[in-house]
């Protein structure tokens, strides 16, 4: 039997740590590649200028598609995450900024799997909210779906790069059963017939 307790809304303050924790979070995995790969592997290159509008705006648009999937299963409450999920989607590319500076630096260095679960285990204590941990990982599955070339999935522990296009479709693929399965699940916990994390605390005591 549920407890009928409603989690706390999304607020704006919940948003924007959100994306201070991943650009944090982004910049971090960018710095190491830049101090600590071999000068071999520092081969990250710039996207030319007139394509960088293209792939933002596909970037952009796909994230918020996931994002008003999200909402749209979740409910009215769940407006937030349709700003949040096309800014997340974006903002990974800020591991290129080196690159922009003119410093060498590893390609791709926040797109990896071990950025994601670095990213899911950072959010999971800072800002317990599982719709949150669900957005993060569909936004960095749909980014690096979107993206060709060569990655280096287990940056920065290893600098081996792959292609990234036989990993495109299951990336994706992963994108959008996250946000459906996230919105699934936020809406159950909403009706207040599977209370989690605080509320299950609060439950349980009472």
């Amino acid at each position: 039997m549920g407890s009928g307790i409603k989690p706390k809304a999304l607020t704006c303050k919940t948003v924007l740590l959100t994306i201070l924790v991943f650009c944090g979070l982004v910049l971090l995995f960018t710095l190491i590649g830049v101090l600590f790969a071999p000068p071999p592997t520092q081969i990250g290159t710039t996207r030319p200028t007139e394509t960088i509008p293209g792939h933002l705006l596909e970037l952009a648009g796909f994230g918020l598609l996931l994002g008003v999937g999200l909402a749209v299963i979740y409910g009215r409450e769940g407006l937030p995450l349709v700003l949040l999920t096309p800014v997340l989607t974006v903002l990974l590319d800020l591991d290129h900024l080196p690159a922009y500076l003119g410093i060498a630096q590893t390609i791709r260095p926040a797109h990896s799997l071990v950025f994601i679960v670095t990213a899911l285990a950072i959010t999971s204590i800072t800002i317990k909210r599982v719709e949150i941990d669900l957005v993060v990982l569909s936004a960095t599955l749909a980014h690096m779906g979107i993206d060709t070339g060569l990655f280096a999935p287990f940056s920065p522990v290893t600098f081996d790069y792959y292609q990234l296009d036989p990993y495109r479709v299951p990336f994706l693929a992963g994108a959008v059963v996250t946000a459906l399965v996230g919105g699934f699940v936020l809406r159950r916990r909403g009706s207040g017939t599977e209370p989690i994390g605080e509320e299950s605390a609060k439950s349980a005591l009472s």
